[in-house]
């Protein structure tokens, strides 16, 4: 094999190379990097949950989690780079990068108080000790939107953090006059919900409804209108004894604007498709629903998640077909480009390795013509040197079988002349005998 032969060996070998390592590139999951806190949360339960369905489900697009200590955590995260997407809940903080992909959870802020206390509306808490379930922090900042929004100074209120496990002692110690508590009507929260109710005020448990919740949402994106359905906590007589209005609040998976349209719309898709065997799992998955995908929804969800949701994604000829196109023609411009190169540069091997032919042929004639023995042997010496040539040249494939069957005619000649000429000079009386 010639030096040229290697080289286009080589060249296939960069180009098998090139090849795979695309097609390795193409294959390659997506690594997305996901925020999430605070540690033992259902937030980080759901999270972890995400990654395991991934890659048991050998996904185009996995999770890395980003532990973070709270919600505004996460979002900070986002915008910082640290990660592509977030679970948050607009109204605690909102990434300036984040567009929807998914609504986590949905919670419905409600008041409870008892009959005693005579608060029927929001107006009547003036002057009233609000107790807050303030994990997440936000609570208490979304409860003062509320208390603004009815035109309740803070000063004239007197809101007080509590725990879970705090709340039955504050009402029966008369710490606290009334609840505001963010909770997610599933299975889990409304069954801790109902106890808790059930140990603060018993069968004496009075909703206060927040019926401006349109005004409200139209004052502040990251809130919506909610509705708590008779008898949600339970009881008999139920627990709303009506249907509630109220506010609603969501937590929500976010994604960085840049991240790929394709690897958003296939996270969106397997969450989606894997809710209901998770939800055995991690409960919570139940309360997963599809934002609203409208242009002129509140929240902007991105654009992967909206194809998806949408039935608008693009298939892989949507995406790189006129590529494929135009790669087709470059690839046949390119091609015919370098076989007429090639074609050319083998002419001109071809023409430089005959030239030995045209020589031979001229040598046939000085044989024919020779005074001289020494003329003869200078001839073969010649002859032997452009065989040796005429062989490398076969070696290479420089040379086709016809023109080497060329090459052996007028050898053949040339030996015949050289032989015929030297019996010639060999019987003349006086011939010559040089060298």
């Amino acid at each position: 094999m010639g030096r040229r032969g290697f080289l286009a060996l080589a060249g296939l070998f960069a180009l098998s190379a090139l090849v795979a390592l695309s097609f390795h590139l193409a294959t390659a999951p997506t690594i997305l990097r996901l925020a999430v806190g605070p540690i033992g949360s259902e937030d980080v339960r759901m999270a972890a949950a995400f990654v395991q369905s991934l890659n048991r489900e050998k996904s185009s697009v996995r999770l890395k989690l980003v532990l973070t200590e709270s919600l505004s955590d996460s979002a900070a995260a986002l915008d910082k780079g640290r990660a592509e997407l977030a679970i948050i809940r607009p109204d605690i903080a909102m990434p300036a990068k984040g567009e929807t992909v998914l609504i986590t959870r949905r919670f419905f802020p409600f008041i409870v108080t008892a009959k005693a206390t005579n608060i029927e509306r929001i107006a009547d808490l003036r002057g009233r000790k609000i107790g807050v379930v303030n994990n997440p922090a936000g609570n208490v900042d979304l409860l003062k939107t509320i208390l603004n929004y009815y035109e309740v100074p803070h000063n004239e209120v007197d809101i007080i953090g509590l725990s879970a496990t705090e709340i039955s002692a504050a009402v029966q110690s008369g710490q606290i006059d009334a609840l505001f508590a963010v909770g997610a009507l599933t299975a889990r929260t409304l069954s801790q919900g109902v106890n808790l109710i059930r140990q603060a005020w018993g069968n004496d448990a009075t909703f206060i409804a927040i019926r401006e919740a349109d005004a409200l949402a139209s004052r502040n994106r990251a809130i919506e209108p909610g509705e708590i359905v008779r008898g949600a906590f339970g009881g008999d007589p139920p627990r709303p004894a009506d249907p509630l209005p109220t506010i609603s609040v969501t937590h929500r998976l976010v994604s960085d604007a840049t991240v790929a349209d394709t690897a958003i719309s296939e996270l969106t898709r397997m969450i989606l498709t894997q809710r209901a065997t998770l939800a055995v799992e991690v409960p919570a998955m139940q309360g997963i629903e599809a934002p609203n995908t409208a242009k002129d929804s509140a929240l902007p969800v991105h654009n992967g998640a909206s194809a998806y949701l949408d039935g608008n994604e693009r298939t892989f000829f949507d995406r790189y077909g006129d590529w494929f196109y135009l790669g087709v023609m470059a690839f046949s411009l390119l091609g015919s480009g370098v076989a007429a190169m090639l074609s050319q540069a083998s002419s001109v091997r071809r023409h430089n390795a005959m030239e030995g032919l045209t020589r031979i042929v001229a040598m046939i004639t000085e044989a024919r013509d020779a005074t001289a023995l020494s003329t003869l042997l200078d001839l073969e010496t010649e002859a032997d040197e452009i065989l040796a040539q005429t062989l490398e040249n076969m070696a290479q494939q420089h040379i086709d079988v016809s023109g080497l069957s060329a090459y052996r005619l007028a050898m053949d000649q040339l030996s015949r002349a050289i032989i015929e000429r030297r019996r010639f000079l060999n019987d003349m009386p006086e011939a010559v005998h040089e060298g």
